[in-house]
């Protein structure tokens, strides 16, 4: 945080004209949550033996590659001491927290026996060859981490407080104590993260007679890694343009646009690293088969990779707030149509006499819940101090 900048919480109203859609959709996914939990999944989902999983994982996983601009930015703001970005670390953590929360929401719908989801927590329950089982660990660790790294955030709203003098110490001693070990869990952030965005991609490795040979590949593990470190600037940056102007404030413009600089060479690297493996691999000749397959990976590549690598690095893009959000906006449907293309579209498994499509059910939860995330930043941000401003904001 700069010395003309403070994070606080910010004078607005929560319940705003441009939320009630947000509030509507939320409403929808509640409905089809209710109606998924109460009935099962035969009933509300179109998943089957051949197609055990649906949209449900596929946000999972998108929110999870999505949400990692909170572990980039905190490497590249405490790990790597670059000052200038601490102002983008909390908006990066609550972007994280409710990414990673709101996964854990869509896994839960997606599991058969949803109430056994805390088995991983007993030791009698591991299963150490089972590769969602270090997806499973490293998950449910990352987000306590996440939690502990929120909890400076939290105390902040508190300190300071006179009409809950009690409330204040507490909060005042808390925050001490943190701030002396938070150093430790950002570290520990890091590298947990590296470890489960690979493991989602080698889940798939596992299955190479199902996954079209376009998105199958023994490095499968690594491009998830590459895609969701690239990924995680645009998301942050995103989040920082969009986010300030719903509650009308003023992006950083400045800030975000030395962030965007690096954006496109880590999607450089993403894209030299995915086209090399399909060399090396000669997997390029489907591309020359008209499918849906080829075309998907075309948009993908093409659309979520080459376009944005372009834009982003052009200063005019970097200095205009729409155009950088626009840029990156397309890196993060990039990744997110890969995860779709790598867990949907070019899943194919034998014997299967039809594609799964969504049913209504599976796509008001999906919907419902990426509103949820929009509408619970906005609350965040409102509440606690979570963006910077200049320091004659007053607090609320």
């Amino acid at each position: 945080m700069s010395h003309q900048e403070m994070a606080v919480p910010i004078r607005a109203k929560l319940f705003s004209p441009g939320v009630r859609p947000l509030l509507v959709l939320m409403a929808i996914g509640i409905v089809a949550a209710a109606y998924r939990f109460f009935f099962g999944l035969r009933a509300s989902t179109n998943l089957s033996q051949l197609y055990p999983w649906g949209i449900w994982i596929i946000a999972d996983v998108s929110f999870i590659a999505i949400a990692a601009g909170g572990f980039t930015t905190a490497a590249i703001a405490h790990v790597f001491h670059r000052h200038e970005f601490h102002s983008l670390a909390r908006p990066a953590l609550i972007t994280a927290m409710l990414g990673y929360t709101f996964a854990c929401v869509a896994l839960a719908a997606d599991l058969g026996r949803y109430y056994n989801i805390w088995h991983p927590m007993l030791p009698s329950m591991w299963q150490g060859n089972s590769a969602l089982f270090e997806v499973g660990m490293c998950v449910m660790c990352y987000v306590t981490v996440l939690y502990i790294e929120f909890v400076p955030v939290f105390c902040e709203r508190f300190i300071g407080d006179l009409r809950h003098p009690l409330l204040d110490r507490v909060c005042s001693a808390v925050h001490h104590s943190a701030n002396r070990v938070m150093a430790v869990f950002i570290v520990l952030g890091v590298g947990i993260s590296c470890l489960h965005q690979s493991s989602l991609g080698h889940v798939m490795a596992l299955v190479p007679t199902k996954l079209h040979p376009l998105w199958h590949s023994p490095v499968l593990a690594l491009l998830f890694l590459l895609s969701a470190i690239a990924v995680g600037f645009p998301t942050v940056i995103f989040a920082c343009i969009v986010g300030p102007r719903s509650l009308k404030l003023e992006p950083d413009m400045k800030t975000l646009g030395r962030l965007a600089r690096y954006a496109p060479v880590l999607l450089s690297i993403y894209l030299a690293a995915k086209l090399a493996d399909m060399v090396i691999r000669g997997t390029f000749v489907h591309l020359g088969h008209v499918s849906m397959q080829s075309l998907f990976f075309i948009v993908e590549v093409a659309g979520g990779v080459a376009l944005p690598i372009v834009l982003l690095s052009m200063r005019r893009v970097r200095r205009s707030p729409g155009l950088l959000a626009l840029a990156c906006l397309l890196a993060m449907l990039g990744v997110v149509l890969n995860r779709v293309n790598v867990y949907w579209i070019g899943y194919s498994p034998p014997f299967a006499t039809h594609m799964y499509f969504p049913s209504l059910a599976e796509w008001a939860l999906t919907v419902g819940i990426v509103a949820g995330i929009a509408f619970l930043w906005r609350a965040l941000a409102i509440w606690f101090p979570v963006m910077g401003v200049p320091v004659r904001t007053r607090a609320v």
